[in-house]
């Protein structure tokens, strides 16, 4: 056999081996792939809002209180706080206190002595010894000593049980049964409840931004069907304890309840035809905000500034384009320039 054929016959058997001999380290290390799923950068309508905390409340304009006509002891609660009411059922009896007692004998008294004394004095005018000056005095203060009996007297009489003065709910009722009240002091507070408001607080520079008749949602912190209403006012004092604003929004019809806790959602601003991103798809390198941008089939990092934002959404003021495709999820295993591989979203369970 000849050499060059001998040969060949020897190395046919080691010519499988040579393309595997041939790779180097880069062909024997796959490049990462990162599989994520993206959405588009659309364009749309936002509005940036802030979210409260409150409750519903009486409106001083639809608030009566009821006063003690004379200084008097509480000696029955006929109708407690939150009790209904119908106008002119019966809230708190009251009896007179030692001192009206004495207040009403000695006012009696007066007015008797008065009305005796208007009495003599015509006697003694009927025979030329008074004038008519001395009879004109004596019937002055006969009257008004008889008022004045009169309108204690009416006061200590059926006046001393406190009815509703309107339909409504008893808000607060101060003393208990055996205390004394003075006269003209608040007993008892009845609100009507188609008088209903909601005091929500909030941050003080946010409240500086709300204007009257802003839009807001309305939730109640138990549960039920959320709620539009809108602002009617706001209050710049910052609470002592809570140091917030207040926002006092108009009630909607339905069936809220005076104390009842609701969360609000109040729209600071709108913004229309933004360029708008899903909330989902926010990093955070310490307070500054990126994204990941896919660009054939590539990771590029993406520097944002932010606007207006809700829930679910975020306005992008500069660092995308309409029309972008974007990481939502995947993203915080990404560095930039990173293979990505685009797969379907994960299903999200239901929470409610």
């Amino acid at each position: 056999m000849k050499p060059a054929a001998l040969l060949l016959l020897l190395l046919l058997p080691l010519l499988p081996l040579l393309p595997a001999c041939s790779k180097g380290p880069a062909d024997r290390d796959a490049t990462p792939t990162a599989l994520v799923t993206t959405a588009v950068v659309t364009r749309g309508d936002i509005a940036e809002t802030v979210t409260a905390y409150g409750a519903v409340e009486f409106n001083p304009d639809a608030e009566r209180s009821l006063t003690a006509p004379v200084e008097a002891v509480v000696t029955a609660v006929l109708a407690p706080a939150g009790t209904t009411m119908v106008a002119g059922q019966p809230v708190v009896a009251l009896k007179l206190s030692p001192a009206s007692q004495l207040d009403l004998g000695k006012a009696q008294a007066d007015a008797a002595a008065a009305t005796a004394a208007y009495a003599r004095a015509q006697r003694l005018r009927a025979g030329g010894l008074d004038s008519d000056a001395d009879v004109e005095t004596a019937r002055a203060a006969a009257t008004a000593a008889e008022e004045s009996a009169h309108s204690l007297a009416g006061r200590a009489g059926g006046a001393l049980t406190l009815r509703a003065p309107i339909a409504g709910v008893v808000e607060a009722v101060t003393p208990a049964p055996g205390d004394t009240v003075a006269a003209g002091a608040s007993v008892a507070k009845v609100g009507a409840l188609s008088g209903l408001r909601i005091r929500l607080g909030v941050e003080p520079g946010a409240a500086a931004r709300l204007t009257r008749n802003a839009a807001v949602r309305l939730s109640p912190l138990a549960g039920g069907p959320e709620q539009t209403a809108s602002v009617l006012s706001v209050d710049p004092r910052l609470d002592v304890q809570t140091r917030l604003a207040s926002v006092i929004v108009r009630a909607p019809g339905g069936s809220l309840a005076p104390g009842e806790p609701l969360k609000g959602v109040l729209v600071l601003s709108e913004h229309s035809g933004a360029a708008v991103i899903p909330r989902a798809a926010l990093l955070y390198d310490q307070d500054k905000p990126y994204v990941y941008v896919v660009a054939k089939a590539v990771a590029h990092r993406r520097d944002l500034v932010l606007g207006a934002s809700d829930n679910d959404r975020v306005e992008v003021a500069s660092g995308l384009n309409v029309g972008d495709r974007i990481v939502v999820e995947g993203a915080s295993a990404l560095d930039d320039g990173m293979a990505v591989r685009e797969g379907a979203a994960t299903a999200k369970s239901d929470d409610r």
